[in-house]
């Protein structure tokens, strides 16, 4: 399933919620049981979990759940969650190595009371506060769970990112780029393949404002991202699509590059630029999307 190219959050309580947002044909859905449901309607949106984790498996779709804060009940989070189907829990508010262990053990001992096989379900550290941003490389080689680090790239409305680094969030974004690249290399660096970009902070109908944030967070390195509303997942959906000429263009790279290799040649001129096998792997990583695209 990995690398999910798009993920949409929905309130756990609202139930009819789901089919709407497999509707919209997500990567994933992150079942959220922390800041969009209202205290009173939590334990309605744990209860609800596991049918709506059940919906998202029966049409392909991913499912991450955004827990709590670690607390002293988040074992009864990880137990209404574990089922067949669970992707990976989001952990807010991610801080600490022992954060990510305690997890990793709670579950594994749900995982375990449950019958699922040993380190089915992923970890997404969401580090919100500044002490988490710091170490976000030891976040993510704390437990082979992590699949990887979860950022954010914020429009003009600030959030805990902003207000745990202490920027004040811009349309240009300029402030938020050696955090978000941070992130990204802490992740990868530690193995965490797969780093996601929460996309927030504009108005939901600006659609062009959304598509900049999304093309940012590709272009740092981000391999997918995660938006609030529908409306922005065939956006985020079509950014990491390869497009028609991308294709070409790396089919016809490799296919110079191996007529130059018999000739011998580790080097060739390809559409007026040397290329050699450094630029090989993100060739064959491109067409490798195209074609899960095609397949699916």
């Amino acid at each position: 399933m990995w690398p999910i190219r798009s993920a949409l959050f929905v309130p756990a309580h609202r139930r009819d919620w789901v089919g709407k947002a497999i509707r919209v044909s997500p990567g994933a859905a992150v079942l959220d049981i922390e800041d969009s449901v209202p205290p009173e309607f939590k334990s309605q949106a744990m209860a609800l979990l596991k049918s709506e984790i059940a919906e998202l498996k029966a049409a392909s779709v991913g499912a991450f759940v955004r827990i709590n804060p670690l607390h002293d009940r988040t074992g009864e989070e990880i137990s209404a969650a574990m089922t067949d189907g669970l992707t990976a829990i989001v952990l807010p508010k991610a801080q600490t190595v022992s954060d990510i262990r305690r997890l990793h053990d709670l579950l594994s001992y749900h995982e375990g009371r449950a019958g699922l096989p040993h380190e089915s379900v992923g970890i997404l550290p969401l580090p919100e506060t500044a002490e988490g941003m710091h170490d976000a490389h030891a976040l993510a080689a704390a437990s082979s769970r992590v699949r990887g680090i979860h950022g954010a790239l914020s429009g003009p409305v600030s959030g805990d990112f902003a207000h745990a680094f202490g920027f004040r969030a811009t349309s240009d974004g300029i402030e938020q780029l050696y955090l978000a690249s941070k992130l990204v290399l802490d992740s990868r660096a530690a193995g965490a393949m797969y780093p996601i970009a929460g996309i927030f902070g504009t108005p939901m109908d600006d659609l062009a404002a959304t598509e900049r944030l999304i093309r940012r967070a590709r272009d740092i390195g981000y391999t997918g991202v995660a938006v609030m509303h529908p409306s922005h997942i065939a956006i985020a959906n079509a950014v990491f699509r390869p497009t028609a000429e991308e294709v070409a263009y790396f089919k016809g790279l490799l296919k110079a590059f191996e007529d130059a290799e018999k000739s011998g040649l580790g080097a060739v001129k390809y559409q007026g630029a040397m290329v050699d096998y450094a630029m090989l792997p993100l060739a064959r990583e491109v067409l490798a999307e195209a074609a899960r695209h095609s397949a699916g």
